[in-house]
């Protein structure tokens, strides 16, 4: 039995030569090869192709719950599947193109192109998930370097209205229910360049104050006709900018001469997009060839990346 022994491969040529046949020709995967994620029910499939020479490279697993996101603020933990009967990782080669989608999304793959070779894992080795969030803002137009209020880098220990969700996250900082978009809006043309409002003057700007106006009556309880439009789940259509007592365009949370206050301890729900890169390292794997003795060892095989969106609802407490 020959064996094909790689040591700490990022990726590269692969070859090997019985009686001047090549067995792999290439084996071109790294942290560069960017995979998809297929399956609905607790088998999932996460794949990479490429188009020259065609080949495939692609980790069959059972688990009901990877989506390749998380609800957790922070980034993961690391995670490793070992490779068994039930989860493994397979390369193959191809006569022809192939279309991901079709090849491996569906129960019954297409019939053409022919595989030319195919490596299966045997049991031992296994495979580690490396997830981090590398896009996530409330997209509420303060660029998350000036959400990070105390200017220490960290912008996870900056929670003005402290309700779990950091600012840079928070589309609506101080829990007033008006979003932090509309209260940075400058309608004022004699404002100073870059300034923000601060309709009481008391060096809070109004997205960080829950009391804009402050005549001593929050802005969130100076939402007076709230449950006169309720939405189709039932809840208060909470909207402080549409209460004004005394009619004079200046709505209750920015007038100080308007102070009637119903409490309402409710919050509007956001969503924000948050993007999750997951890097897929194999380590210690031996792959069989499906019809001979051939097999490729792998200290180390960096199998490429899986990019999700989500959009989650933030709810408050």
């Amino acid at each position: 039995m020959r064996k094909l022994f790689l040591l700490f491969v990022l990726g590269g040529i692969i070859s090997g030569c019985d009686d001047g046949d090549v067995i792999v020709s290439t084996f071109d995967f790294d942290s560069e090869t960017q995979l998809q994620l297929c399956g609905e029910n607790s088998t999932k499939v996460i794949y990479g192709i490429n188009t020259d020479p065609n080949e495939s490279l692609s980790f069959n697993f059972e688990d009901e719950n990877f989506t390749g996101t998380s609800d957790s603020l922070q980034n993961p933990a690391p995670r490793t599947i070992n490779l068994d009967n039930n989860n493994k990782l397979i390369y193959r080669s191809y006569n022809g193109g192939i279309s991901g989608s079709d090849y491996f999304c569906n129960e019954i793959p297409p019939s053409s192109p022919n595989v030319v070779d195919e490596y299966t894992s045997t049991s031992g080795g296994s495979v580690v998930f490396n997830t981090t969030v590398t896009s996530q803002d409330d997209g509420d137009g303060v660029p998350a370097e000036m959400e990070d209020l105390n200017g220490n880098g960290d912008y996870f220990d900056d929670d003005t209205d402290g309700d779990g969700i950091p600012n840079f996250i928070d589309p609506d900082d101080d829990n007033d229910n008006v979003p932090t978009s509309v209260e940075i809006a400058v309608n004022d043309d004699d404002a100073e360049p870059g300034s923000l409002p601060d309709t009481d003057n008391d060096g809070i700007p109004n997205y960080l104050d829950d009391d804009d106006d402050g005549d001593g009556t929050i802005t969130r309880y100076e939402d007076l006709n709230a449950y006169d439009d309720v939405n189709n789940d039932g809840f208060p259509d909470l909207n402080p900018a549409d209460d004004d007592t005394d009619l004079d365009t200046i709505p209750n949370y920015l007038d100080p001469d308007d102070t009637e206050s119903l409490p309402l301890d409710l919050f509007k729900k956001y969503m924000i997009s948050r993007t999750f890169r997951t890097f897929l390292v194999a380590k210690n794997v031996t792959m069989d060839h499906l019809a001979s003795d051939e097999n490729i060892v792998f200290e180390t095989l960096m199998m490429g990346y899986l990019d999700v969106t989500k959009s989650v609802r933030l709810l408050v407490d």
